[in-house]
């Protein structure tokens, strides 16, 4: 039983693969900058728990062939969907599995063993045959070498003589450990009647259930509907004891020898099944948890994609560009985790005209993206999307775009406001320095990083010129950055920047677009589109005032109406 590379089997590592990812694990606050736990909540959502995909979504892969090897295995349930519904039988008995695969405590008997490793056998033996049908229905259909392997591997154990053997046998040494249902105890009485000793008689087939017909036909053993064997009274059943029962003395004595004795019984009973199931023992359950988990990846992979299609939205498979072009390139982009905040949790709907498509482009005409652009105008959400993006390309699936072609990154570092923390000792700008700082410790020129509103907490002079510094070292290094920020000045001195300092990682502009209203309403309307081009010059912060009723004039009137308007 279990051929030698069943224990190394994964859908997520190919053979001889070192299964220790090589890029950085993305720190707990890069997760929430990225939102990326709704967003694994969509993936697990009725397969696993989103605790379970953590490790794979918040560890970078940067092995291309594994990253490969991954989207082969996607391929094939994206194109054959009656595979996919098929593994879809399969993950509930392995979730079931899941609770045999540790024996539960060392204090159990043997008999509670016995009937441990029976129930973990009858689910092992299920989940093969499962995967076996499964296999032999797709056929030719599988063409991934992760597929492939599940396939030789599971042929391999069910055609096994000792599987077939055990599938044969289970069923008859289930029935003789489930057959005990009921016992028979036999009570003698002093001349009062009262109860004095007790001893087991029998181990029964059938159950015991409390009177329901005359006391005649109970006195003759006369049996119930359903075969169960008819009591002269009431059946009881035994409560759970408790701290409190025992402190006053309400649980009977004399059954604690019985129930001793009762263990003693069935663990007889169930001597020759325990026996029966050595031949068994080294059968090994565990590679089903593990495929457990990788199938409900993709299938929640494969799942989602489909989602986002039926909802109008373009979803790819990225193209693997070498790691040192540190290149991403991304037609109609978009953000992910607003995309399935639009969709909601109903039937899949049109929403292409409420999810904006961007492009995004790192290059060597530019690799630090200076983003500016009015309050609310969709800065942070491009920032957002580009690094839920790379991690879930680096995880080997589809990303949201019509086409896409993406350089691994060894980490993704964040930085995003924060709420200010009263104790911190060194105040709001002291603190966004040392994160500053811890990035600039760690990031290599294939890292990508993102920063959002960095350096807003002071001055606007004093912040341009920290933020002037923050690009020159960014260039420095030759990472991949987007720096989503009101300084528009900084946008507009990017020949300066590169010019002044040398590396090979450009400056580039961004600007998130507005466009005017209609004469004679006056304002302007955020379209969410991000281009590139020079900074516009100003924040609008005065148009966004007036939407929300707290422009200079608004708030007069206001006052005004009120009786308030000063002197």
């Amino acid at each position: 039983m279990n051929p030698p590379d069943s224990a190394g089997l994964s859908l997520l590592w190919p053979p001889d693969t070192d299964a220790t990812p090589h890029g950085e694990r993305l720190s707990a606050g890069a997760q929430r900058d990225l939102s990326l736990g709704p967003v694994l909540e969509a993936f697990s959502a009725g397969y696993t728990r989103a605790a379970d995909l953590q490790e794979l979504f918040g560890t970078l892969c940067t092995d291309p062939a594994v990253i490969r090897y991954r989207q082969d295995v996607l391929d094939d349930l994206l194109e054959a969907p009656a595979l996919a519904t098929r593994f879809e039988a399969f993950l509930p008995k392995a979730n079931a599995l899941e609770r045999y695969v540790y024996f539960p405590s060392r204090d159990q008997t043997a008999l509670h063993e016995v009937i441990w490793r029976i129930g973990q056998l009858e689910l092992y033996v299920e989940c093969v045959q499962i995967l076996h049908a499964t296999c032999e229905a797709a056929g030719v259909g599988i063409r991934s070498a992760g597929l492939r392997r599940l396939r030789d591997t599971i042929a391999s154990q069910h055609d096994d003589p000792q599987f077939e053997q055990l599938a044969r046998t289970l069923p008859d040494l289930a029935a003789q450990v489930r057959g005990a249902v009921s016992v028979t105890i036999g009570v003698n009485l002093d001349d009062h009647l009262r109860p004095v000793e007790a001893t087991l008689l029998a181990v029964n087939k059938e159950r015991f259930h409390g009177a329901s017909y005359s006391l005649i036909g109970a006195l003759l053993g006369r049996a119930g509907p359903q075969g169960e064997w008819e009591g002269l009274a009431q059946l009881h059943a035994m409560p759970r004891p408790t701290a409190e029962s025992a402190r006053l003395g309400m649980d009977n004595p004399m059954l604690h020898p019985l129930f001793r004795d009762l263990a003693d019984v069935l663990k007889q009973v169930t001597k020759p099944v325990a026996a029966a199931l050595e031949r068994y023992q080294r059968i090994n359950v565990r590679f089903l948890d593990r495929l457990r988990i990788d199938l409900a990846f993709y299938l929640g992979a494969a799942r989602l994609i489909t989602r986002l299609r039926r909802s109008g939205l373009p979803v790819c498979r990225p193209e693997l560009a070498p790691r040192d072009e540190r290149i991403c390139e991304v037609d109609d982009a978009y953000n992910l985790y607003l995309a399935l905040r639009v969709i909601g949790m109903g039937e899949p709907h049109d929403v292409s005209d409420t999810v904006v498509l961007n492009g995004v482009r790192f290059d060597a005409d530019g690799r630090i993206l200076i983003l500016t652009g009015p309050n609310r105008g969709g800065k942070t959400t491009y920032t957002q999307a580009v690094g839920l993006i790379q991690v879930m390309a680096q995880a080997g699936l589809y990303v949201p775009g019509r086409r896409a072609r993406i350089s691994p990154v060894d980490a993704v570092y964040t930085h995003f406001p924060v709420e200010e923390n009263p104790q911190a000792d060194a105040g709001r700008l002291g603190e966004e320095a040392q994160r500053l700082g811890v990035i600039f410790e760690r990031a290599t020129r294939y890292s990508l990083i993102l920063l959002n509103e960095s350096l807003a907490t002071t001055s606007p002079g004093e912040g341009l010129y920290l933020a002037r510094d923050l690009v020159r070292a960014l260039r420095l290094l030759g990472a991949r950055a987007v720096y989503a920020t009101h300084l528009h000045e900084l946008a507009a001195d990017l020949e300066t920047l590169n010019g002044s300092t040398p590396g090979d990682s450009a400056a580039a502009s961004l600007v998130a677009r507005v466009v005017e209203n209609p004469a004679g309403q006056g304002g302007v309307r955020q379209t969410y589109r991000i281009e590139p081009g020079p900074p516009i010059g100003k924040s609008y912060a005065r148009e966004i005032a007036a939407r929300y009723g707290i422009s200079f004039e608004q708030l007069r009137r206001r006052l005004h109406d009120r009786g308030l308007n000063g002197a």
